[in-house]
């Protein structure tokens, strides 16, 4: 009997867990789609999306570019113009850092390789990551 209601508790405790994951979520989803059509006037597109769902849900997406067509006037001015949407901020400084690198590395390998992929994970935590192609 006491076995059976610490398992109802945790039960009752992951479904609150579950419910505010996915209330975050929502959140997060809505700053992804008001980061999209600034991200595609940098030439960046949605390459793949992906649900997994879980006591903590997460959705994680890639958008590619060709980092030769990124502007970096352009990114800085998107991001002094939308400082209150956290994910395209995060977004942005990470296309920025991942240009200056890239830019660095000219004489290396790594310059024929001329396509931005930003993967993000829409989730607790959050994450961005950036390579080339």
């Amino acid at each position: 009997m006491v076995f059976k209601k610490i398992a109802n508790q945790a039960q009752e405790k992951a479904a609150e867990a579950s419910a505010a994951a996915l209330e975050k979520i929502d959140d997060v989803i809505n700053e992804f789609n008001a980061m999209l059509p600034f991200v595609e006037e940098l030439g960046l597109s949605v390459a793949s999306f992906d649900i997994e769902a879980g006591l903590l849900p997460q959705i994680k997406t890639s958008l590619v570019g060709s980092i030769e067509n990124i502007k970096d006037e352009a990114v800085e001015g998107l991001i002094a113009e939308h400082e209150d949407n956290k994910l395209l901020v995060a977004v942005l400084n990470a296309v920025l850092m991942a240009k200056n690198i890239h830019q660095k590395l000219e004489g290396a390998y790594i310059s024929i390789l001329k396509d931005l992929v930003i993967d993000i994970k829409l989730g607790i935590p959050p994450s961005i990551s950036c390579r080339f192609q």
